[in-house]
Parts: C-alpha cells; structure tokens; sequence
C-alpha cells in the first residue's frame, strides 16, 4: 500500500524551514538575522507580539520584549504549544488595534495576496504599532538566480521575493512610516580556508556598508496615528455665532443719521 504525505509538506513555508536548515546560507541568515532583530525588538514593548511566517530558527522569545510572543501556523497541523495560534496571516484571529508588535517572517513571500496581508496587519496593530518585514530581496543576487529558476519548468510554486521601494510604496498606502531597510548575507560561506575568510570579510563588510546586494532584506515600519473626526460632533460642538442684522439695500451712498438731522435743521448765520 502506497501512503501520500500530508500536503503541508509541500508547501512553500515548510521548504523555507528546510533551506533555512540546510543550506550555508540559510544558517548564516539565521545568525545575521537575529543580530538585526535583537537591535530592532529591543526597544518594542507592551503587551502581545505575534510572529507569522515559517519557523526559521529565530528565538523570537528571547528576542522579546513584550510580555507574550505568540505564533501564527497555518500550515503545522501538529504544532502545539502554548504560544500557537492557528489562522492564516491575510485574515488574522485578533481583534482591531490589539497587537503591539507583528513580524513577518517571509509570509509576503510566500503568499499569493500580500495586499491582504499587509491591511490585516494595519488592522490589527495599535496606533504607533511596529511592524517587521523579513523578505527575500528581488534585486539581489539571489533574486535573479531565483527569477532564471522560475523560468524552468516545475518551479511556479518556489517563493518569491519583494523589492524595498515596492514595500515601501505599500506602506506609505496604508498609512505606515517606514525606516530604511536592512540588507543581509550578500553571499553565502565558501568553506574554511584563506578564500572562504576572505569571503567572509567581504560579506560583513556588505552588511555594515548596507548594500542592496543582500539576499534577505528587513523592514521596520510604524502604524501611523491618525484622528478620525466625526462631522456629527463637530456640528454640534460648533461655537455659536452672534448674529448681527443686516440693513437694507438703498440706491446710492447711505448717510449716516447724524449728518441727515444736521442737514434737515436751519443753518444759524455766522457773525
């Protein structure tokens, strides 16, 4: 008897979990990854976190600084734990301006309606809210070895990065503001000789320098505060006016009533 594997073997999150695992590059983007974060979440405080996105590796409990970190899994039907929530990230499972923080860990990559994703995420985050993008970068050099192997057949269904101005661009739409992105891991290790250090040096040099020749990039964005002013209450709390009456219309210059009486009476002669 033949058995089939569960389908969320095959998704694009559970192939993230398996290349972040893996792969040279993977592992260094792990470690370059939290680096970033630490800097990013040290200063986010309040009450709930919450996380979407595959499971890469990145202590996000220890990273921080409110007082619960939840997980959103759409695709491990066996997760448990007590920070597991089950939702999927373009309709989240929480309540209007609830959350202090929320990260997406490569979940604008691997969905199919990032819009979705990113107004649930203006929907759900309290005024001033943070709001992390992790993202695989489309113009690195990893983005276009990524685009030459969608072009093969059988390779539709790989991730797909996004580009820094067109998050930005989405962003500025719904009301964020946005620091400059972060770009990491130019390259991946090259073994552990005289090349492989030298590598090495280049690619941290690439990441303090923040080139744009980073396969992962990460996004700090800020929910903007906006005051939304009811027209009803501002009719009724509109300050009174004095109304002043207004003359009538005459044909010609009006004349003032002192002068008119003055006219009217008989001029004494003058010695």
């Amino acid at each position: 008897m033949r058995l089939t594997r569960p389908s969320h073997e095959f998704s694009p999150e559970a192939g993230l979990t398996r290349w972040y695992r893996t792969r040279s590059l993977g592992r260094r983007l792990v470690d370059q990854l939290t680096a970033q974060l630490s800097k990013d979440l040290e200063h986010i405080f309040g009450y709930y976190t919450v996380v979407t996105g595959p499971d890469i590796g990145l202590p996000f409990n220890q990273l921080g600084k409110t007082q619960r970190v939840f997980r959103l899994h759409s695709y491990e039907p066996f997760a448990t734990g007590s920070g597991i929530v089950e939702g999927e990230a373009n309709a989240l499972p929480f309540a209007t301006d609830s959350l202090d923080a929320l990260v997406l860990c490569h979940t604008l990559d691997t969905t199919s309606a990032p819009h979705d994703v990113l107004r649930e995420c203006q929907r759900v985050l309290v005024p001033n809210g943070h709001l992390i993008i992790i993202s695989f970068n489309a113009l690195s050099i990893w983005g276009c070895m990524n685009w030459v192997r969608r072009l093969l057949p059988g390779r539709n269904g790989r991730v797909r990065g996004q580009g820094s101005r067109r998050l930005c661009d989405w962003l500025s739409l719904l009301g964020f503001a946005t620091a400059d992105p972060r770009f990491l891991a130019s390259f991946s290790p090259k073994g552990r000789g005289r090349v492989g250090r030298l590598m090495d040096r280049i690619d941290q040099w690439l990441v303090n320098l923040n080139s744009p020749s980073g396969a992962v990039l990460v996004m700090h964005a800020r929910k903007r505060v906006s005051q939304y002013l009811d027209s009803t209450s501002l009719v009724n709390q509109r300050t009174r006016l004095i109304s002043i009456p207004l003359a009538k219309s005459q044909d010609g210059v009006p004349v003032p009533r002192e002068v008119s009486r003055a006219q009217s009476e008989p001029l004494e002669p003058t010695p």
